[in-house]
């Protein structure tokens, strides 16, 4: 069984693409001072008036810095710093400094252990994100391997519905208990549940209608972001939005409601979608 601590969205929540399995928690960091750089994850060890200490699970200590302009945001909406608490799971963006383990915070996201215990139990029952590692379409079934390095594989019915893009279904993952709140922030909350868009500001336009797809439109090595409900013992997919990866270097496609995510500095793996982050590497 995969421990709390491994399982912080909401993301990744999300954040970049969505990940499945690949890289390790609080792996990140790196890019040159000034610049965003990838986030920092790991549980809160201790807090201050104006600092946290996060430890990752690869076991190294970040000390993050916060000021009156860091956004601190816990299930979509704005907290205070006193509110983090030690063993809270934490990611942290901003300038990230590994040489010296420090993070100049422009964004928190904090979950706490109850939310990372009900992602973990629903993870599969009610809600899965991962990538799709094998298509049967003559039986109506994908492969995922999920967040969590999870193998399972889902069922589709006629009530399952696809569509291009995460946004449509983020709402309806984060109902089902999965943690997709993770992801707001770098762009201002264009992806995640905060609200906002980039540059922060004024309120952002309802974006269009998502672009709906066929079975047929996904690909092994797409990432799903999937509502469902057991039937026969089976996970059964409701609602489904797919996301194809980006190439190194490159654009990947999205529908037109989904946000561009930043892309992950040259050499670093993209951030994983929040939800049920991957265990660290073994």
């Amino acid at each position: 069984m995969t421990s709390g601590s491994q399982l912080q969205a909401q993301r990744g929540g999300g954040g970049g693409q969505m990940g499945g399995g690949q890289g390790g928690r609080g792996d990140f960091g790196g890019g040159q001072m000034g610049q965003m750089s990838p986030p920092v994850q790991g549980t809160v060890t201790a807090v201050t008036a104006d600092h946290l200490t996060l430890k990752t699970q690869a076991g190294d200590s970040y000390d993050v810095t916060v000021t009156s302009t860091s956004r601190i945001l816990k299930a979509g909406q704005p907290i205070k710093l006193s509110d983090v608490k030690p063993g809270d799971d934490v990611t942290a963006r901003g300038t990230v400094d590994t040489a010296k383990k420090t993070v100049q915070a422009m964004m928190l996201t904090d979950v706490d252990a109850a939310m990372l215990a009900k992602a973990t139990a629903n993870m599969g029952m009610t809600y899965i994100i991962g990538r799709v590692t094998a298509i049967d379409a003559d039986n109506l079934k994908l492969s995922i391997l999920r967040t969590d390095n999870v193998a399972q594989i889902v069922a589709l019915d006629d009530g399952t519905s696809f569509q291009r893009g995460t946004y449509g279904v983020q709402a309806d993952v984060a109902a089902a208990g999965g943690l997709v709140g993770g992801m707001g922030g770098i762009m201002g909350g264009g992806r995640g549940m905060g609200g906002g868009r980039q540059g922060g500001g004024a309120q952002a336009a309802t974006p269009p209608a998502p672009e709906n797809i066929t079975l047929a439109d996904i690909k092994v090595g797409d990432s799903v972001m999937a509502t469902g409900t057991l039937k026969g013992g089976a996970f059964t997919v409701l609602k489904m939005g797919v996301t194809e990866p980006a190439a190194p270097g490159a654009a990947r496609r999205r529908g037109a409601n989904d946000q561009p995510a930043p892309a992950a500095p040259a050499g670093q793996t993209p951030e994983p979608l929040s939800g049920v982050p991957p265990p660290p590497p073994m």
